[in-house]
């Protein structure tokens, strides 16, 4: 019986709302079909034009046109057309929906409010047929009708007026709009637009619900693992493992890494470890670190340090103004990517010669540079560069500070320490200072620094540095044009210094970094110059670099030039090409030459092609110096869960072969499934979304509801898995301590009648764990009834009336709809709850109405299918008749 009222109700549901769409399609039929017979003069009047009762050569109806205005969308508005071939559009319902000021007089008769700006006020009087805009009056004796107490003005009389011109298309009842100002709606989406995008680059998050951190004392998390051996024929082979568990532990992020070698005996520098905190919402402590610990020092560290850290610097990316350039080589062709704060801000892929190039922005506060390398046969550098920030600014009177401490493992234990602190003194002048302690350093083992920052316009940054008893430093950066660069940098030691264990005088370097574009060729410039000042001679170095690329062709050539004091200089010259052949081929040759011996070095020739999932490649050198060869043949093919990669190098008879795979596994991932991934999990987060169908509104996934599939998700740098097994929605590899803006879309649910509260998250990421969110989905109900006019007794439906929605005991409304023009009520998006509908009363005391109903309570029942409730039925009668 149950079951049977179930399926009533939604056959019930789906015959009413086929009913109204019907009822709409036949009606516009019906409309189409008596316009037609207006246009060739074959149907007489129906109801004379509003304001015309007197004569009725010219008929009217009234209906709903679409819209259409570019960069905002469209929208319905409801016109009326006459015999005579003219538009009237309602004034007030277009206004509002361009947001245009607009506001009714006191009885109706006039419309005002101001167009643009505050100095172009309008106003529109009905009784005196005028427009009035600022100083310029517009008379008109037809462009100006009223139905239902609302005022409709010709479509013509708006461009006149306003400057807003209305495209009519008859036979798609449609509307192109075009304004001569700026509208009110694209100025409010354009800031809102700058708004966000302000946002973005604030670090700020804009949504409707925001998910912070989860805590737990111990939760096991991710595994990361890699296997590799290497032969060498006729000799030895050497075999090597690497693990990495990745937990939350106490609170925090906790990282082991064991890296094992069979030909060496296990010494603890093969175990690393890490115990991460942070709390960006915290003062005083935001971040923590415990274990093997990486700090920016001035003394020279030659071993691993083990360690705390506690810093009161927030993680986040506050973006300063200001960039600076950081350039290097490592293999050609490799990826590098560049992560501030342990977040991924940028990528690069090294040209032919290795040469890589970021423009890295200035930041607020304490920053972490990290660089990490990946080859094209899918090497990973394991090592780190931590590069040591030039530039601190702080925002004006903010102040960070960092604490340090620690040991070597070194054979002396050497202890360390270390306190420094930053403070924003205004917008353009940061100073900074602190306390290093190094056990090692004889005699004064305490260095005192004092550090400044000045930054009077974003294209130019000065820096200086004293630490007592070590060296001064002042270092320039200028960003001559918005893209070209100069850096100088000048460095004084203290004579006898042994904390640096840099045993020159005086260091000066000056760069300057041109990058150009010519037509379809781009390219960079890069010129280096450095001294190094000693007390018996001076030694020069400079490098002269252009990186050039055109379509599939790219060149590299650098020069270096050295010489001590007036000694003849040296100068060598590589000279790097590489050419796309297409079909995923790419040919690259190098050479090396001795301009001063005039004769060539070495010379490399390599041919690479990318196949699906993989990667093949070949390359022969030659060295003339040493008489040597060298022929290498590798590929590498990626696999859902693990990155496969085979090598064989053969030199002078001499054949070395290796393989390696690597993976890893991100455990929590819920209904036992785990990710499986061929890129590290390890210090990274995932989150998983769990859509339910909230019954009883209450928010929570209660026993005995159900899941719900989703099949749009937006993230802002993370990929979906939407499994077919269960409706959860995965997202892993997001970066662990960083916020993430998730978008759920409600529009390809699989009932009509179900809603998501919340659609905008922003997630904070837990480390080495899935994170669970709970998205409830809500099934609303319809209602539906007419509004009535009675004349003389009889009722005849009534169009235009508003209705309005409250909850029950609440003044304030939270949905309305407007009858069509058969009286016809309907609106769909109420929650289960009790309610209460009346008649909008400013409307009746527009049009001197009264209502027989003032208000009808009605409930709407939970249901899965959505609750409906019909008999939202209001008479209205003239006030004076009643």
């Amino acid at each position: 019986m149950i079951a049977c009222k179930y399926n009533l109700r939604i056959v019930s549901t789906y015959l009413h709302i086929l009913h109204f769409r019907l009822a709409f399609i036949f009606k516009y039929l019906f409309l189409i079909f008596v316009l037609g017979f207006l246009f060739i003069g074959k149907v007489d009047a129906q109801e004379p034009i509003p304001g015309q009762e007197g004569d009725t050569s010219f008929t009217y109806d009234v209906f709903p046109v679409f819209v259409l205005i570019e960069g905002v969308g469209n929208f319905y508005l409801d016109v009326f057309y006459t015999s005579n071939d003219l538009l009237y559009v309602n004034v007030e319902d277009l206004f509002k929906t361009l947001s245009i000021p607009c506001f009714v007089g006191q009885k109706g008769d006039s419309l005002g409010g101001f167009i643009e700006n505050e100095s172009r006020p309008y106003i529109i009087d009905f009784k005196a047929k005028q427009v009035k805009v600022g100083s310029k009056t517009v008379n008109t004796k037809e462009g100006l009708k009223k139905d239902m107490g609302a005022i409709y003005m010709e479509s013509s009389l708006f461009a006149e007026a306003f400057g807003i011109t209305m495209t009519f298309n008859y036979r798609a009842l449609a509307i192109i709009l075009v304004s001569s100002f700026e509208l009110p709606i694209l100025k409010q989406q354009r800031l809102e637009r700058m708004r966000n995008n302000l946002s973005k680059l604030k670090g700020e998050v804009v949504a409707d619900t925001i998910m912070k951190r989860n805590y737990h004392l111990f939760k096991f998390g991710t595994l990361d693992w890699s296997i590799a051996s290497s032969q060498t024929w006729d000799g030895s082979t050497d075999d090597r493992c690497k693990l990495s568990l990745g937990t939350e532990l106490l609170f925090g992020e906790a990282d082991v890494n064991l890296d094992y070698f069979d030909k060496y005996k296990f010494d603890n520098r093969q175990l690393q470890y890490i115990w991460r905190w942070v709390d960006n919402d915290i003062k005083i402590i935001k971040q923590a670190q415990l274990g093997k610990i990486s700090t920016q020092m001035i003394a020279f560290a030659n071993a691993p340090m083990i360690g705390a850290v506690v810093r009161n610097a927030p993680t986040t990316i506050r973006k300063a103004s200001g960039y600076y350039i950081i350039n290097d080589h490592t293999e050609p062709n490799w990826t590098v990517e560049l992560y501030m704060n342990n977040t991924l801000v940028d990528y690069t892929k090294a040209d032919a010669s290795g040469l890589y190039i970021f423009k890295v922005p200035i930041i607020y506060g304490y920053t972490t540079l990290k660089l990490k390398f990946y080859g094209l046969l899918g090497e990973e550098r394991t090592e780190e560069r931590t590069l040591n920030v030039p530039y601190t600014v702080m925002p004006s009177k903010e102040f960070e500070y960092g604490l340090s401490a620690g040991f070597l493992q070194d054979d002396n234990s050497t202890r360390f320490g270390k306190f420094d602190f930053n403070y924003g003194v205004n917008r353009f002048f940061t100073i900074g200072g602190g306390l290093e302690y190094m056990s090692s350093i004889p005699k004064n083992p305490f260095i005192t620094f004092l550090k400044a920052s000045i930054q009077p316009f974003s294209k130019l940054t000065l820096n200086g540095e004293y630490d007592h008893g070590v060296k001064y430093r002042a270092l320039l950066n200028y960003y001559i044009t918005k893209s070209i660069s100069l850096e100088v940098d000048y460095i004084k030691y203290a004579k006898g210094q042994v904390a640096t264990r840099f045993n020159a005088l005086e260091e000066r370097k000056a760069k300057i970094s041109v990058p150009f574009r010519i037509r379809k060729t781009s390219g960079h410039i890069k010129l280096d110059c450095s001294q190094l000042v000693y007390n018996a001679f001076l030694y020069t170095q400079g490098d002269v670099l252009i990186s050039v690329f055109y379509q599939q062709f790219s060149a590299n050539s650098s020069t270096q030039v050295n010489w001590v004091n007036e000694m003849v200089s040296n100068v060598i010259t590589d000279l790097s090409l590489s050419y796309r052949l297409g079909r995923g081929f790419n040919i690259r040759s190098s050479a090396q030459y001795n301009i001063n011996e005039n004769k060539l070095v070495t010379y490399k020739l390599s041919l690479e092609k990318s196949i699906i999932k993989g990667y093949l490649m070949a390359n022969y050198e030659r060295n003339i110096l040493y008489n040597s060869n060298f022929i290498n043949v590798g590929f590498k093919f990626d696999l859902s869960f693990t990155k496969i990669n085979v090598s064989s190098l053969w030199n002078d008879n001499k054949i070395v072969t290796s393989e390696s795979a690597d993976g890893s596994i991100a455990f929590g991932g819920g209904g036992n499934y785990a990710h499986i991934n061929n890129n590290s999990s390890i210090g990274k987060g995932g989150v998983k979304l769990y859509p339910f169908l909230d019954l009883n509104n209450n928010g929570i996934f209660d026993e005995g509801e159900r899941m719900v599939k989703l099949a749009t998700i937006k993230i802002n740098g993370g990929n979906t898995i939407l499994r077919e097994k269960d409706s959860i929605v995965r997202i892993p590899g997001l970066n662990a301590f960083v916020n993430y803006n998730i978008e759920v879309n409600e529009n390809d649910l699989e009932n009509i009648a179900w809603r998501i509260k919340k659609k905008v998250y922003s997630v904070l990421i837990d480390p080495n764990q899935f994170k669970r969110i709970d998205i409830p989905i809500v099934s609303v109900g319809e209602v539906s009834g007419t509004a009535y006019m009675n004349k003389d007794n009889v009722l005849k439906g009534i169009g235009r009336i508003l209705i309005k929605f409250y909850k029950k005991n609440s003044d304030k409304a939270i949905a309305e709809t407007l009858s069509e023009s058969d009286g016809y009520i309907y609106y769909i998006g109420l929650a289960p709850g009790d309610y209460v509908a009346r008649v909008d009363a400013n409307q009746l005391k527009n049009l001197d109405f009264v209502v027989d109903t003032p208000e009808i309570n009605f409930t709407i029942k939970p249901s899965e299918n959505g609750d409906i409730v019909e008999g939202i039925n209001f008479t209205l009668n003239n006030r004076t008749v009643h």
